[in-house]
């Protein structure tokens, strides 16, 4: 699986998040991942979260797929309904 993100929003996301765009590849190592798929009229396709498990914490990173390539919108720990899901 190929992984991109744009610079300026890396750069957004360690300021609000705390952690690089990158991070969020590492929810995919999660053999117990979940994929959770969303759409937004305003962004104009599917949008996807996945919710993993990262040294001991639960993380999701926000992605599109475009033909083989993922590409990593946000990254950031896990909301209360994102790990009710992901428990369940």
């Amino acid at each position: 699986m190929k992984f991109e993100c744009d610079p300026e929003k890396d750069a957004v996301n360690r300021i609000k998040h705390g952690v690089s765009l990158s991070f969020g590849t590492r929810n995919f190592d999660d053999v117990d991942y979940l994929l959770i798929p969303t759409f937004r009229k305003e962004d104009g396709e599917n949008r996807y979260k996945v919710v993993g498990e990262v040294e001991g914490k639960l993380w999701t990173a926000v992605h599109v797929s475009r033909d083989e390539v993922v590409r990593l919108i946000s990254v950031r720990r896990r909301n209360d309904g994102e790990e009710r899901q992901y428990r369940a």
